[in-house]
């Protein structure tokens, strides 16, 4: 049988649970025949695209009718018969969101939102495989969003409130030294093509980096003595003015690819450190202003204002549209202008265009892609200042009381309903975008830092990621599906759960008990000792572990391929200052390598 045919038909098996559960036990036995046709043949005509893409399609319209306090049946759906305000497929629970005409009923529960949000959204985020068309029409989205973007020309209007934008950065940033920074490396790959312990010998001297951090300072762990020893090495770097991103593209979801910029080595090496000072500094400093208003750790603060805003109606949650790609340079510019030297710095380490897969080198007046570990504090920090800069001026609202309001995570931004409208005009007068599909103005539906709410209830569904594989050693599936199974059996999908650890149990054999703090992929029950008792129940070989005073049991745990290091001298000693917390300073860990193997682990 064809591999992908076979998942096709498992991801629509789970799907047909799902619509059976009825939580509500409100369809008739003909509905509910009817919606599993619907389903069943609507998949085997149109393929897996119709779990992925249409029926999200309709989702999204759920959501969108939850906000606009009106519902519109998406094309691709056919109307019910005598309501034409409300789809065939799932009327049952459509019919007791909104009336006869697509408004919003009073009435209207969480339970049936969170089902339908459930069947709907469940393949959403599929990490399907994507086309060369899909890449395509990325980057030529990509290209489309750069050319119009402002340049270092632009003059922005005068009443945008830049200039206190401007005084608010100088204020918070007082004191700040982006030259005090611990670089690192980070995850991703570079852009400059060196893998694993490749990323300890710097090849290249940049210019733009050397006159602000100077490699003596920040390439070597020895400094002087360093490039006494080292003189070679030194001299045989290569000497470039500035260095070219690569833009790579990577697996998201249903609706294609996601484009990530790979940088240069030695960029990505500053990045991260004045990254990572930005991000502590903003969410962590001495500062009372952006302290847990802007946020880089802690998703659970936009979350729990937008739960508590789907009741209460006080904030609204608002949305950008490829946010970091358009926040521009000239815009950056104007916002640190009166912080010359942490303006220098990130100068220092932006690169000033990007490789396309076709070749072509494409010159950026956006900041910094997605990929470089400066965008998301520098577009975060921008986002909440030019609102509250705003809110400042227009509203007649003082500075302290206009910081604390205003809460962004990423480009997720929460800030009061009444404040809403002006928080859009002001983002999208220098270049943004609002997503209004995404945002939430009005109704009781709100969603922030994956949390979505109605009425004060969660109704975020648990969502089919990663392909299904039946091989033995896949750590990465194996996690995934064991999640998702615990995931729908908190849900109250049982079947559907079941289905999972059947298809779970076949590839992987028994699935051990634990609880939510196991290290190993677990069922998941809420007391630790229940979860030893299952365990001895079901055979599964133990022993008592002296030094740590614990029952241990041997199961399936994940592991990461790796091997000793080839590091040695100062490469060695630079790696290991960077990273002094390795368990393993010896080892080497390969990236995405994650499998299967037994080993002797505690419930808890």
């Amino acid at each position: 049988m064809d591999p992908l045919k076979s998942q096709v038909e498992f991801y629509l098996d789970l799907c047909m649970q799902l619509v059976r559960c009825d939580p509500l036990s409100i369809c008739s036995s003909r509905d509910l025949a009817k919606d599993l046709e619907t389903l069943s043949l609507r998949t085997q005509s149109e393929g897996l695209s119709f779990l992925t893409k249409t029926l999200p399609s309709l989702g999204r319209a759920l959501d969108l009718g939850l906000t606009t306090l009106v519902f519109s049946v998406p094309r691709a759906f056919r109307r019910a018969h005598g309501n034409r305000s409300i789809p065939a497929f799932l009327q049952a629970y459509f019919n007791t969101i909104f009336d006869e005409s697509g408004r919003l009923r009073e009435d209207s529960t969480a339970g049936a939102v969170r089902h339908l949000r459930q069947v709907l959204f469940f393949a959403y985020k599929l990490e399907v495989p994507f086309s060369l068309s899909e890449v395509s029409n990325k980057i030529e989205a990509f290209i489309d969003v750069e050319k119009n973007l402002v340049d270092e020309q632009y003059s922005f209007p005068e009443d945008l409130s830049l200039d206190l934008a401007g005084r608010i950065t100088e204020e918070i940033f007082r004191g700040f030294d982006p030259s005090d920074i611990l670089p690192r490396h980070g995850p991703g790959a570079v852009a400059t093509g060196e893998r694993l312990e490749e990323k300890w010998h710097f090849a290249r001297l940049y210019n733009q980096i050397h006159q602000v951090f100077p490699y003596y300072d920040y390439y070597v762990v020895g400094k002087g003595c360093e490039l006494l020893d080292r003189k070679d090495w030194y001299k045989s770097l290569e000497r470039l003015e500035t260095g070219v991103a690569k833009l790579v593209a990577v697996p998201k979801d249903s609706r294609g690819p996601r484009l990530i910029s790979s940088e240069p080595l030695e960029f990505q090496w500053i990045q991260q450190g004045i990254g990572r000072k930005l991000a502590t500094f903003l969410e962590e400093g001495s500062n009372p202003l952006p302290r847990e208003r802007i946020n880089f750790t802690r998703q659970d603060i936009n979350a729990r204002l937008a739960l508590d805003s789907s009741l209460t109606g006080e904030n609204a949650t608002l949305d950008l549209s490829d946010a970091s790609d358009r926040v521009s340079l000239a815009l950056v510019r104007r916002v640190f202008e009166k912080t010359p030297r942490l303006l220098r710095a990130l100068e220092a380490v932006r690169t000033s265009a990007t490789l396309l897969p076709s070749g072509e080198v494409l010159p950026l007046k956006k900041f910094a892609p997605m990929g470089s570990a400066v965008c998301f504090p520098v577009e975060a920090y921008i986002f909440w200042v030019l609102i509250v800069a705003s809110v400042v001026r227009v509203k007649s609202v003082p500075l302290s009381v206009a910081a604390r309001r205003v809460y962004v995570y990423g480009d997720d931004i929460v800030v009061p309903s009444s404040w809403a409208s002006l928080s859009i005009q002001t983002l999208e007068s220098v270049g943004l975008k609002v997503n209004v599909l995404k945002s939430c103005l009005t109704g009781n539906f709100r969603e922030s830092c994956g949390t979505d709410a109605f009425k004060h209830e969660v109704v975020t569904p648990a969502r089919l990621r990663k392909p299904w594989s039946a091989s033995p050693g896949d750590g990465t599936a194996f996690a995934a599906y064991v999640s998702l199974a615990n995931n729908l059996f908190a849900r109250g999908y049982l079947a559907a759960s079941e289905s999972i650890w059947k298809k779970v149990v076949e590839c992987y054999g028994v699935i051990p008990y634990g609880t939510r703090r196991s290290s190993f992929p677990c069922r998941i029950l809420q007391n630790p000792v229940d979860a030893v008792a299952m365990n001895r129940k079901l055979r599964f070989p133990w022993r008592w572990n002296s030094r740590y005073q614990r029952i241990e049991f041997k199961v399936l745990s994940l592991r990461n391929r790796g091997r000793l290091t080839e590091l040695d001298g100062w490469s060695r000693m630079l790696r290991n200052s960077v990273f002094p917390g390795l368990l393993e300073p010896s080892r080497v860990v390969s990236p995405r390598s994650t499998f299967v193997k037994r080993g002797w682990v505690a419930v808890y």
